[in-house]
């Protein structure tokens, strides 16, 4: 190469050096998005730590295990069919190329494109399974997750992201010689209005748990195991929305694409802080009904949703409209909380407020504050259409997830395979469906305790029968010996039954002293 750079014209030179410029060029681009599409993965943790935070322990494992489940399912399924119905050659409904990733080049970039969108993907499967945690039957679900990861998606995803795609290619204004396009940046609606619409229709259909809402309609609340685990889930997602949003500029070694980044980063961060600032002092100055609390839980959500606004439109508007968005998108959030539970839907983690509510909002977002098109500034004709465009592909992509979604669950709930029964969901979906308890220390001590209230309960019954100096009256004797009895048989069925994961409980009649004074505090 050096000789013939020294024997070479100088254009030639130039060419040379050009080309040696572009193959270093895509080498660090594929590098990146490659490392971008490991961080955007490591988000599945991210959805495990915080749905395990926000159920109770007796179904910790199985929630676990749906995040695994839309991880390896997914990989296969996407790429048998997935990613040809999204990026493959077709026409403006669907791909037809590359199934199994055919006609790809054992070293190409493609490979590197299948990678990132595999695990986009997944995100959108990953959001059902926590609206609809606790009493969904894990085969049903493995069913939702083939279906979303091959089908329901990718479609989606041509519309919107491919050149072919009817949306991305969109409508040609004559009168500004100008194509508006569906603009959704990182998948705002693409992927979570696809994951919010499933949610909602499932948790919809397979109906909310069992005490959610008393004989009268009201809320019960069902409160979240650690808020610890589902505070480090929500910071490796806020880690992951970086990377996720950074990865969707598609360039790196671009002039400008370096500002391009910062401009990225810095919009997901003030959305973050916008939705988390509002959805906090909304829930602890206007909720005053449920106490009005500075809440954690509620201030992550915040911060999520106001991420999945803003990834519409993170590289194309002003810092300033990006603190909007998110502030914005917390007000969206509470409200589409408080619909959820007027339409007595039971959402254990908010997602459908958070990816349904929070992603429309994005993708509406950016045509009133897109740094190009702005209405609220410009106020014409392209303008409008450039509105009229965004609002069609979000009601499109709802009715088209919808439809889907309402087929799949359906026919599972008909089929009765859909939700547990009530006897596996007051036990918990971890020991009866899968054989596992996540917490094997917690079911040690309730044996523990068992065993000792079941020595407690002995002694009680032998003080009543051979307590010849002091006996009480018959009626006496009789209560406090059924009393005895019954603590006697509870114990043993706890000791028997290592499957009930719930605390164990026990009460004494007030006006029985002579028992409850008999028993130790601790176990009172």
């Amino acid at each position: 190469l050096r000789h013939y750079l020294h024997t070479s014209r100088c254009v030639c030179r130039v060419e040379v050096w050009n080309s040696i410029y572009a193959i270093m060029t895509f080498n660090e681009e594929d590098s990146f998005f490659t490392v971008a599409a490991a961080v955007v993965f490591f988000m599945q943790a991210g959805f495990a730590f915080l749905e395990a935070g926000s159920v109770r322990f007796k179904n910790t494992t199985s929630i676990l295990f749906k995040n695994v489940a839309d991880a390896i399912i997914g990989c296969v399924v996407y790429w048998a069919f997935g990613y040809a119905f999204a990026f493959g050659n077709g026409n403006g409904f669907i791909g037809s190329h590359h199934f199994f990733l055919s006609g790809i080049g054992l070293h190409s970039r493609e490979i590197v494109r299948w990678m990132l969108q595999y695990v986009y993907a997944i995100t959108a499967a990953t959001i059902v399974s926590g609206a609809m945690a606790e009493r969904t039957d894990f085969r049903s679900y493995l069913v939702y997750s083939f279906l979303s990861t091959g089908w329901v998606q990718p479609v989606v995803a041509h519309w919107g992201w491919s050149d072919q795609g009817w949306l991305y290619s969109g409508v040609h204004v004559q009168s500004h010689n100008f194509t508006v396009r569906y603009r959704d940046f990182a998948g705002s609606s693409v992927i979570h209005v696809v994951g919010g619409t499933a949610a909602l229709v499932g948790a919809a259909l397979v109906g909310p748990r069992i005490g959610r809402f008393d004989d009268n309609g009201k809320i019960v609340r069902v409160s979240s195991y650690t808020t610890t685990m589902a505070t480090l889930g929500g910071f490796i997602l806020i880690f992951g929305f970086f990377f996720f949003n950074l990865a969707s500029h598609g360039s790196l070694s671009q002039v400008g694409d370096g500002a391009v980044h910062g401009l990225i980063a810095a919009n997901c961060m003030l959305a973050s802080s916008g939705g988390a600032i509002t959805t906090s002092f909304t829930k602890r100055f206007v909720d005053r009904k449920n106490g009005g609390h500075w809440s954690l839980v509620i201030a992550i959500n915040g911060c999520l949703v106001g991420l999945v606004a803003v990834s519409a439109s993170a590289s194309t508007i002003y810092p300033y409209a990006a603190l909007i968005i998110g502030a914005v998108a917390g007000l969206v959030y509470v409200m589409g909380t408080r619909l959820t539970e007027r339409w007595r839907i039971d959402d254990p983690l908010d997602a459908i407020a958070v990816h349904l509510f929070g992603g429309a909002w994005g993708v509406v977002a950016v045509s009133f504050l897109d740094a190009e098109l702005r209405l609220l500034y410009k106020g014409n004709r392209l303008s409008l259409v450039f509105i009229a465009w965004n609002l069609c592909g979000v009601v499109v992509i709802f009715i088209w997830t919808a439809i889907w979604s309402a087929i799949a669950f359906g026919v599972m709930s008909w089929m009765g395979v859909l939700r547990v029964s009530a006897d596996v969901e007051n036990k918990g979906l971890d020991v009866v469906t899968h054989g596992e308890s996540a917490y094997a220390y917690l079911g040690e001590q309730k044996r523990r305790k068992s065993l000792h209230v079941l020595s407690v309960a002995t002694d009680l019954s032998r003080l009543h029968t051979n307590n010849t100096d002091q006996r009480p009256s018959t009626n006496q004797l009789t209560t406090e010996s059924t009393l005895a009895n019954g603590i006697l048989q509870n114990a043993e069925a706890e000791c028997q039954d290592t499957s009930i994961q719930t605390p164990i409980i026990l009460s004494t009649p007030s006006n029985n002293s002579r028992c409850s004074s008999l028993l130790p505090e601790s176990v009172v």
